[in-house]
């Protein structure tokens, strides 16, 4: 071992002994923020964004137009069918409640028999198993059956499971849950709508010869015992009363409230529903006079303040001698005083149905055999009166749509009705930081905007850009005009912190061993430097790392670490003579924040120094002897305390000093 006087600074060190540590730097990096991640989670609530429905008629809402569609020619539905997409708008399945369509337009083979029957109002609905995306119920009703004016047959609600697994991912229905009973006798009446958790989901049905609704909890576990509310009007009767099962029940978007109509009563209610309790209260009642015309269907405003319903001539199936009305509710106060929204003669106005681009569609038709190749459209639903503009486009009367030459007849698609909750614009990028853009949800019928942003800021243009100045929450205001009024709406638009993320402090490892770089944990999305998407990486090189997060709300932050090669070194000898100058031996370099021991030998074998803390040094004496110069033995043991250094064990080190006098 090469050896030098211990007075001078220079110093020879055996082997050269290496550690690394961490030197941590942050980077506050805004601009990296924009460029990664440009803008907040992307909308994926798109299941009711496909429709077919009626005699092989469709439409593709995923563009954010609304498309009509000629690529189904297997289904004819006479009165409300259902379909499904993904949550990011890929077709699954569709039904006419009796027979199921994969998404390739073929027939499920073991879903050729369900219990919906095809006259019910509305005979299917499709609500997904939560917690697995292979998993789906189809809830189906029949038709009371009257065998003479007082005894029928019926099915009543049922469930089929589809499992998306079977058939190589087209689905199918399984065997061990197909046409499974859940209660009969029931109306025709068949609604969805999501629990308050936003996972569950609440199925609800009216029992015949009965006031009540029973509510069926979807949840992970499968179908929960119902909740039976008693409240509103009695569904009943004799054979000449068959038509009090007929007519639309629909949830509203929000899960509020409930509304139905009594075709034969010529009632239309509304209620109260608690999409935590299930339990639905407080019934208002509105019965019709007009002559000739019951009510059928009906459905919710996007903002939920407007309950519109259809009323036709139900009897027959010539041309109807009477016309369709369109009533319009302002729910703010009760159901009283409807709006008259339009009549038309010669047309049977039946089906109505909320859309992802916030306008309602109504299906329309002469009778059963004579139908019709377009909807009639309320493009404003969210405004009062005839301002709503029915079958008013830009202006322009009879602006329906077309169907380009597919027939809806008394159909349209039963939906999960949560997932039409849509707001009357949209939002991105609402992280701190970035330019926040906003879109109109509807278009239709628009003049002129003025948009305020709750912070001071505004603007006319119709998609706008704006950057918030601070996280927060913010009253955005749309104000719309139109042939000289104003309809505005609000939404409290909240703008997200970045997510805090921090590599660490300064670790020592020691060299040939790793280490693991924390990111944290709870954000959806990781990105490495080095290409991982874990939380955790191991790196053993010198070398810069940053780490990317991304939250639940898709804002992201980064940091960035440099491990850095640190050298720590033992020497081979010291000269304790009281000048100042290498007076000691120790361990140089080493940080507090491990486990540490040394001891020492003389060339006898006898232990003349031991020490646990690496501040504890040796000054070249035992029991307060100075030690003669010669050549020691000593032994080093570390221990590094953090869990994410890896090593085999302690580290162990052997060597010699000389004292030098």
């Amino acid at each position: 071992m090469p050896t030098t006087t211990c007075n001078k600074i220079p110093v020879i060190f055996p082997g050269h002994l290496l550690l690394i540590f961490l030197f941590v730097l942050f980077t506050g990096n805004a601009a990296a923020q924009k460029t990664w991640f440009k803008s907040n989670c992307p909308r994926s609530q798109k299941q009711a964004e496909l429709w077919y429905f009626g005699e092989k008629a469709g439409i593709d809402f995923r563009s954010g137009t609304a498309i009509p569609l000629l690529d189904e020619d297997v289904m004819t539905a006479f009165k409300a069918s259902a379909s499904i997409c993904d949550s990011v708008g890929n077709l699954i399945m569709f039904t006419d409640g009796r027979r199921v369509w994969d998404r390739s337009f073929s027939l499920m083979p073991n879903a050729t028999g369900l219990a919906g029957d095809l006259g019910a109002t509305q005979p299917c609905v499709i609500v997904p198993w939560p917690g697995d995306s292979s998993l789906y119920y189809i809830f189906t009703v029949d038709i009371l059956k009257f065998q003479d004016s007082i005894t029928f047959t019926t099915q009543g609600l049922s469930n089929t499971v589809i499992d998306l697994k079977l058939r190589n991912g087209l689905g199918d229905a399984t065997s061990s849950i197909l046409n499974a009973p859940l209660l009969s006798p029931v109306s025709q009446k068949l609604t969805a709508v999501k629990h308050k958790n936003d996972k569950y989901f609440w199925v609800i049905v009216h029992e015949w010869n009965s006031d009540k609704f029973y509510a069926y909890l979807v949840n992970y576990s499968g179908i929960a015992a119902p909740v039976i509310s008693a409240v509103g009007s009695i569904h009943g009767g004799n054979s000449k009363d068959a038509n009090n099962a007929v007519g639309y029940l629909k949830a509203s978007p929000d899960g509020s409230r409930l509304a139905l109509a009594i075709t034969e009563k010529k009632v239309i209610e509304v209620f109260d529903f608690d999409n935590e309790t299930g339990v639905v209260s407080n019934a208002q009642s509105y019965t019709t006079t007009r002559p000739g015309v019951n009510p059928y269907g009906v459905e919710f405003s996007p903002d939920c303040r407007f309950l519109y319903a259809t009323l036709f001539e139900i009897g027959g199936v010539v041309t109807p001698s009477r016309p369709s009305f369109i009533y319009q509710f302002d729910l703010k106060n009760g159901l009283t005083n409807p709006a008259i929204i339009d009549s038309i003669a010669g047309l049977r106005i039946a089906a109505m149905q909320l859309a992802p681009d916030g306008r309602i569609y109504l299906s329309r038709t002469n009778n059963i055999l004579s139908k019709r190749d377009s909807l009639e459209v309320i493009y404003n639903p969210n405004r009062p009166g005839k301002a709503c503009n029915f079958n008013m486009l830009n202006n322009v009367a009879n602006s329906n749509f077309s169907l380009l030459g597919r027939k809806s007849i008394y159909s349209l698609p039963n939906f999960v009705q949560s997932y039409l909750n849509v707001p009357p614009f949209t939002w991105d990028s609402v992280c701190e930081g970035d330019i926040t853009r906003f879109q109109i949800t509807n278009i239709a019928n628009i003049d002129s905007v003025t948009w305020d942003f709750g912070d001071g800021g505004t603007s006319n243009q119709m998609d706008p850009l704006h950057e918030f100045t601070s996280p927060g929450t913010y009253l955005v205001k749309l104000t719309e005009k139109f042939n000289g009024q104003n309809f505005t709406d609000s939404i409290s638009v909240i703008n997200y912190p970045k997510p805090v993320i921090s590599l660490g402090d300064t670790v020592l490892l020691y060299s040939g061993s790793t280490i693991n770089l924390h990111a944290g944990g709870g954000f959806t999305e990781y990105l490495w430097s080095n290409g991982s998407r874990d939380s955790v990486i191991n790196v053993r090189n010198q070398g810069s790392y940053w780490a990317k997060v991304k939250d639940i709300h898709c804002c992201i932050n980064a940091d960035t670490t440099f491990v850095k090669v640190f050298e720590y070194f033992i020497p081979n000898a010291f000269s304790p003579n009281g000048d100042g100058i290498n007076d000691v031996f120790r361990v140089n370099g080493l940080y507090k924040n491990i486990k540490f021991s040394m001891i020492v030998y003389d060339r006898w074998g006898q232990l003349v120094f031991k020490s646990e803390n690496v501040d504890k040094v040796w000054d070249g004496t035992y029991k307060g002897q100075i030690c003669p110069p010669e050549t020691y033995v000593w032994i080093v043991n570390i221990g590094f305390l953090g869990q994410d250094i890896i090593t085999n064990g302690d580290i162990v080190f052997k060597g010699t000093v000389t004292i030098i006098r």
